[in-house]
This record gives C-alpha cells, structure tokens and sequence, in this order.
C-alpha cells in the first residue's frame, strides 16, 4: 500500500529533523505564544504535530501544562526521550489530525513549522485537520499555526528561495511546478535519515492564501482571524504578513457569538439552575423571617433577588437606622458563598464611616475600599456554609454570624 510522503519522511527522521534550520527558533517562538496566552499557566495546550516535542517541552519548562500528539512514532520517541532528560511529564500521544480523540477539552491549541496542516494530499483533508482541532477546543479557546503562505509563490521564485535555504546538513528541495488553479506546489526532497541513508521522495504542499484559512475558521466558530508573517524565532505581531513571507503565521480565537450566549443562557435558566436559584432565595427569605423574630425592633428589607450576581436581604437595627447604614447577607452567585456586609446608604455615608473604622476593625472582618460597583463598607466571608441539605441548621449559622458581626461593629459605630 502507498505511503503518504509525509509518512515516509518521519518514518527515521527525528534527530536528524531536529538538526534542520526551521527548528532552531524554539524559545523566540514560545516568547510570542506566552504574550498571545497571556501568561496564564492555567490554560491546557494542545501542540498538534508536536515532533521531537520542542514546543512542547520549552511552554511545560516556563509552567504550562502541554499534550502533544503526532502521526510518527519515531518522532514522539524522541519527544518522550528529550522530556525525561529535562525530568518532564508531558502526554506524547500518537494521534492522526485528522481525527483527534478530544472533545472540548483544550484552551488553546498550537501547530507550529506546518505541524501536519498543508501537508496532507487533499484540500479536504486538511480542513478535516482544523475541523478536528476546532472540536478538540473549549469554546472560548485560541489557536495559533503557521502555514505556507500562498502570496508567496504568486510573485517569488521557489527554487531560488529553497536554493537559499540549503544547508550542507539539511534537507533539499526542488519544486518540479507550482500549480497556480490549486496553489499546490510539487517537488523533490532528498533528505538524510537517522541512520545516515539518503532518500529522495515525491511532495506535494498546499500553499493558502489568507482569505481561503478565514473561511474556513469562521465556518468553525472562529471569530476573530489574524495573519502576520512567520518570521523564523521572531514571531511578532509587528511582522504583517506580506508577499515575502515564505510562511504565515495565523492567530485565530474561538469566541461564543450573541446569540450563542443568548441561547446558553436560556437553557441556563432552566432546570437544575432555576431550582438552585430558588432554592438561594428561600433561605435568603427564611432568614429574613428568622431575623425578624428575634430582632423584632430591627427592620428587616424585603429581598433583592438579582441573578447572576448578587441577591440579599438587609437587617437594619435601629442604631445602624439613625446613621443610614445596614446589615446585609448577600449570596455571591459567581462565588457561590455567603458574605455579610456592612453598607451604607450612598457613597458620602460609606466613606465617612470607612475613615471611622479603618485600623479598628478586628479580624476577620476586612475594611472594602472604595471601588467602582462596591457598596460594602465592611466585609465578611462565611466560608463554606453553602450546603443547603439542613436548611434549618444553615439559616441558623447565618443569623448566629450576622448577630456577632453587630455585636462586633456596634461598639466602633456608637
């Protein structure tokens, strides 16, 4: 059966790949994938076509938690090889692009020096290559590749650049036709494997042009779609993408749409969600209820029932009344907890009374300072208080604490 050529060039071809001109820009290259990831060492990365695992082995060294995957065994051998020596733990996965076992589970994914993209056989072939990265994303997530820039062979001369390029090391090639309807590129490769025998194979590479790879990543949810030259160790944003770049570098960011978000909060909204937030409000309410029983000269607000970020009740004792201040428990939604705060009723009140307690205030109770969208004055976390199996036990801890911090506060407010 006949071997794709890309197939016969990893087949023995890992040290000796590792010695080519194009691999030598490793740690530059990684510097501008820090930059576009934001230096957040929380993401997940996928490196498809990971080689020898270089990017893979330098963005684990600097913190980032890496799969890398590649159709070559002897390439991933060598990648596993080079992690042990640097005492590294990165999955090295032998996997076909074309059809990768994730779904969702990845925050950004890489492709770097081609890294299989361009090189398959048929147009669909490699869009199956982005399809399958695309399903391997969350849905918020970022893909950076390089690809063969098809500006390039539509006004340079291939063989003048690959005679250039050669090193006495290297690899060779020789185009034997650049294909204008198709932009694909037929040529020669003659290259030494790992066991020093030359070969000589038979390519052919798909140049795209920029507008060809924005279609095909907005029709996979790609909202924003960027091109910049690939310039060798020096990947930059101040590098545009131009007719003399031989390859370009693409930066494309799965965002969810308007009506993506529309839709998911509609379906949010429904069971469990809805059962779990009227479950937050009932004990808001009991507590309420609750309060007013035992505190029956305080009064006590109706609820606040927000939704996604906030929702509380406000006990307002009579002493706290007569300086416009109250009590609140609010349940932060995005944090899923209980606070209690001391508020005031605007701004001039709840600077006034922040200058009064600051440097009074024993732990663990925390002076807020004055921000834009903050009403706390004074403020208290509950810690875990969240289990709403015993509803009788828990509003019974939140007005237990809400009672202290009165007993607390009263004496700094008198």
């Amino acid at each position: 059966m006949h071997e794709p050529w890309y197939v016969q060039l990893f087949k023995n071809y890992a040290h000796s790949y590792e010695k080519e001109p194009f691999t030598q820009g490793t740690v530059g290259e990684c510097d501008f994938l820090e930059q576009e990831f934001g230096f957040d060492k929380s993401l997940s990365i996928l490196d498809v076509g990971c080689g020898t695992g270089r990017h893979a082995i330098e963005l684990t060294k600097r913190g980032y938690k890496v799969t890398g995957i590649d159709l070559s065994e002897n390439q991933l051998g060598l990648a596993r090889e080079n992690a042990a020596k640097e005492a590294l733990s990165i999955p090295f996965l032998q996997a076909d692009a074309r059809n990768l076992p994730f779904r969702a589970e990845f925050d950004a994914a890489i492709m770097l020096c081609e890294g299989g993209f361009c090189l398959m056989e048929t147009d669909e072939e490699n869009a199956a290559i982005l399809q399958s990265i695309a399903s391997a994303l969350k849905d918020e997530a970022i893909l950076i590749f390089t690809t063969l820039n098809g500006l390039f062979p539509l006004s340079q001369n291939l063989n003048a650049f690959y005679a250039d390029a050669k090193t006495e090391e290297g690899s060779t090639c020789t185009s034997t036709g650049f294909d204008l309807c198709t932009l694909r590129d037929h040529n020669t490769t003659t290259f030494t494997d790992d066991d020093g025998q030359e070969h000589t194979i038979i390519s052919s590479e798909r140049y795209y042009l920029p507008t060809e790879l924005r279609t095909l990543l907005a029709g996979l949810g790609f909202t924003k779609v960027e091109f910049f030259g690939a310039h060798l160790g020096a990947f930059s944003r101040k590098n545009p993408l131009s007719q003399t770049d031989f390859e370009m570098l693409v930066v494309a960011k799965k965002e969810l749409s308007s009506l993506t978000l529309v839709n998911l909060y509609t379906q949010a909204c429904k069971a469990p969600l809805s059962e779990a937030y009227k479950l937050i409000l009932k004990t808001l309410t009991l507590c309420g209820r609750e309060l007013q029983k035992q505190l029956p000269e305080s009064e006590v607000s109706g609820i606040y029932p927000g939704y996604l970020d906030m929702s509380y009740i406000a006990l307002i004792p009579p002493n706290l009344k007569k300086r416009q201040l109250k009590l609140a428990l609010v349940y932060v939604h995005e944090k899923g907890a209980f606070e209690l705060w001391l508020a005031g009723r605007n701004r001039s009140i709840q600077a006034q009374v922040r200058e009064e307690l600051r440097g009074k205030l024993p732990s663990p109770y925390m002076l807020v300072e004055e921000a834009k969208g903050e009403d706390a004055i004074v403020q208290l976390r509950l810690g875990p208080l969240t289990d709403f199996t015993d509803m009788n036990l828990l509003i019974g801890k939140l007005c237990a604490m809400m009672h202290t911090m009165l007993q607390d506060l009263q004496p700094l407010l008198s």
